[in-house]
């Protein structure tokens, strides 16, 4: 790694700080010692999507260690694979720009050099592997898929002479056509990477499906085949393996073995489904429904720390009829197709609720 030109040292700054959530390994790059008389902060480069770059993604460059007066507007990144000088921006407590390489370059190292009123004070360099021709891909397509199963589609556009960014995705295996969209989020160095990832529809009839991906001027540009076959007896997933509904105070964090919970006429009580493998889509249809409930109540797939460690597990939050009269209520969650139902009890009382959850059976 290369090292900041020594020389230009600059006081009054910030120190550096760390950044995270790169695609690409982050590399700090440092000025030389100061001398015994100079200030003991150093400006300090870090490139986030500098190594395996291809011809035209975005390199994340960020200078700390540079006093937003003595940067001002006056900041640049200089590199032959760039097309041309890059203005940096003050944000917080650093200079930063997004850097886009050109797309004519050739592999191999390039030197990138970050000027201040034009003098260097870091220097790295930029590692740019071969362009990749275009590629439509379905990482799901290498399983056989169930129906309602979500699929990620891709399609990486980042070649010479690309253009467009309409791009829309038709199967007979889709309830409707899909639009590509890019996603900063997700590709955050390739401005030309389109996706989505929609469902596979209900009740679709095993087979194989042809799902083709369409330009602008509506020519198709690729195929690909996915092989779609609904769960059969014997199959983990035919059944799952589904325990509860449990029941537990929404003021309290879930236990599956605390003392049961009775709510009061009007109050609230928290629905736990779990189930090893869930069919797809059940993420967003699962229901539990009682008598003692104002209305259905959906159950929505916990991704949150708690359910770290433990079985897929879907839960919500429901109102007790606040004209019911003290009893037990059955609290029925059905999935699967119609193929598991199971059958918890809620207790209603006219006092105030007690911690606690019971288990469905």
């Amino acid at each position: 790694m290369a090292t900041a030109v020594a020389g230009l040292l600059l006081c009054g700054c910030a120190g550096a700080a760390d950044a995270g959530g790169s695609a690409h390994t982050p590399r700090r790059t440092t000025s030389a010692a100061p001398s015994p008389a100079a200030p003991a902060v150093r400006p300090s480069l870090i490139l986030n999507g500098e190594t395996d770059a291809r011809p035209g993604e975005l390199v994340h460059l960020m200078l700390y260690g540079v006093g937003r007066a003595q940067g001002g507007d006056a900041v640049v990144a200089r590199s032959p694979a760039l097309a041309g000088p890059v203005r940096l921006s003050w944000e917080d407590d650093h200079f930063w720009a997004l850097a886009a390489l050109k797309m004519t370059n050739r592999p191999g190292r390039y030197p990138l050099t970050v000027e201040v009123r034009g003098r260097a004070v870091a220097k790295d360099a930029v590692q740019v592997v071969r362009s990749q021709r275009p590629s439509f891909t379905i990482p799901e397509a290498r399983d056989v898929l169930r129906p309602g199963q979500p699929v990620w589609l891709g399609f990486d556009d980042l070649y010479p002479g690309e253009r467009g960014t309409d791009f829309t995705v038709r199967s007979a295996a889709l309830s409707a056509p899909v639009r590509l969209v890019h996603d900063d989020a997700t590709d955050f160095y390739n401005p030309r990477a389109f996706s989505a990832r929609p469902a596979l529809r209900q009740g679709l009839a095993d087979g194989t499906y042809t799902v083709g991906l369409y330009g602008p001027d509506g020519r198709r540009i690729a195929t690909r085949h996915v092989k779609v076959r609904a769960a059969r007896p014997g199959d983990r997933d035919y059944l799952g393996k589904a325990s509860g509904p449990d029941l537990f105070d929404p003021g309290q964090s879930y236990w599956g073995d605390a003392p049961p919970f009775r709510p009061a006429a009007g109050g609230r009580v928290s629905v736990m489904w779990h189930d090893d493998y869930p069919d797809p889509g059940e993420e967003t249809r699962l229901t539990a429904v009682s008598p003692a409930f104002t209305g259905p109540l959906r159950l929505r797939h916990d991704d949150s720390k708690g359910a770290d460690g433990d079985s897929p597990r879907f839960s919500g939050t429901a109102t007790i009829r606040p004209d019911l009269k003290p009893g037990r209520y059955p609290v029925t969650v059905v999935a699967h197709h119609g193929r598991v139902k199971r059958t918890g009890y809620v207790t209603v009382t006219g006092r105030r609720a007690s911690a606690g959850t019971v288990r469905g059976r």
